[in-house]
């Protein structure tokens, strides 16, 4: 029963209980759980997206080789599990070239920030950024990327896979007018969209890395060590065998062109362990109330427990606003020691943890070596 009495009302206990512990419960529930946003998501106007990479970005550094394209031939091995256990939405975290494409298009994140030490790989994002702009299907992008161009009728529709786009451009040749179009229209379009402050050495850059696609097409690979050249790691598969690549889907292709468009994926020049990149990446975040969902640190973690800087990293990632369900994907080289979890013909394991726990287990105080780091409660993908 209930009385009003001062312009309160009071519960009888014995009847309200169940009651209140389940409004309680809920209550709580809802507050210490955090997920995703699913309300609409803003783009990014041209002088945010420019304004973002100069407020988060920090001075770069060096890597010993150029890195255009993955070299990591089991990308695709995580797919399956990260549908299974919903990971989707949020904020998307990643490093280095292509593979982070695939990873966007599958999970379908807000926005997605590349972060790399090398200014290189900022600029090659900028590049693709000009390319999916210009382009307006999957073979035009290819094309554009390879300066290969498409003989009329050969790609109608959106009827094509992703293998039918490799036996082609393997066999073209690659045509010098027709790519210093696409280059110089694509120089024009970030030079007239965006403020991005780059100079005369940064548009040497970006020349050369799109002439290095020009001159070795589809053969375009990370050199000195034996991994699958780019047109291999495009036809990669699952682990149930599919292609997964986006550029295998018109439809993820479209999402991932207008994510571009829309200025939702910003290439940031950041070092993981740097005082300043992922720290203010973390405040951007909490400002607009986003979290992250997926942060793919490739084997960079390698080199920083090599350089002895990876408790400043968990440090820095300590500063982003994650997921309850956010998780780590690892890359580990099976150079010396086999993983656990390695799949046969692979050099390379991809690793799934979920990344509060890790963080939880795994303190900056902890002393732990890279074996450590990529063993530690991964979770099973097959």
């Amino acid at each position: 029963m209930s009385l009003k009495q001062h312009g309160k009302i009071f519960l009888q206990p014995s009847l309200y209980r169940p009651a209140l512990i389940v409004v309680f419960l809920i209550l709580m529930t809802s507050s210490a759980v955090t997920g995703p946003k699913e309300t609409a998501v803003s783009p990014f106007t041209s002088d945010q997206f420019a304004s973002i990479i100069r407020r988060v970005s920090e001075q770069g550094g060096e890597f010993w080789n150029d890195n255009y394209v993955s070299n990591e031939a089991a990308y695709l091995h995580p797919l399956r599990k990260m549908k299974e256990l919903g990971i989707r939405g949020g904020v998307y975290i990643g490093v280095g070239p292509n593979q982070n494409f695939t990873y966007i298009a599958k999970t379908r994140p807000r926005y997605a920030f590349i972060v790399d030490i090398r200014k290189q790989n900022s600029l090659l994002h900028l590049l693709c950024k000009a390319l999916f702009h210009l382009a307006a299907d999957r073979s035009q992008y290819l094309s554009f990327l390879l300066g290969r161009p498409i003989v009329p009728g050969v790609f109608n529709g959106d009827n094509y896979g992703v293998d039918d786009l490799v036996k082609y451009f393997e066999k073209t040749e690659p045509d010098p007018s027709f790519f210093f179009d696409i280059h110089e229209r694509a120089r024009s379009f970030l030079m007239q969209q965006h403020d991005l402050g780059l100079n005369e050495e940064d548009w040497t850059t970006i020349e050369k890395i799109h002439l290095a696609f020009y001159n070795r097409g589809l053969s375009i690979k990370y050199d000195y060590i034996p991994v699958p050249t780019y047109g291999e790691f495009l036809v990669e598969r699952d682990l149930d065998g599919n292609m997964q690549n986006f550029l295998n889907s018109s439809e993820e292709f479209a999402f991932i062109k207008k994510m571009e468009e829309e200025n939702r994926i910003i290439p940031i020049v950041g070092d993981f362990s740097g005082p300043h990149a992922l720290k203010e990446l973390g405040r951007f975040l909490k400002e607009k109330d986003e979290v992250v969902t997926v942060f793919y640190t490739s084997n960079v973690e390698q080199y920083l427990v090599r350089n002895m800087v990876w408790p400043e990293f968990i440090r820095n990632v300590s500063e982003l606003p994650m997921d309850e369900r956010a998780v780590f994907i690892r890359a580990h080289w099976s150079n010396y020691i086999p993983h656990p979890d390695e799949v046969a013909g692979y050099r390379f394991t991809q690793i799934l943890q979920w990344a509060k726990p890790f963080l939880t287990k795994v303190t900056p105080s902890t002393t732990v070596s890279y074996w450590d780091i990529v063993t530690t409660d991964t979770i099973k993908l097959r």
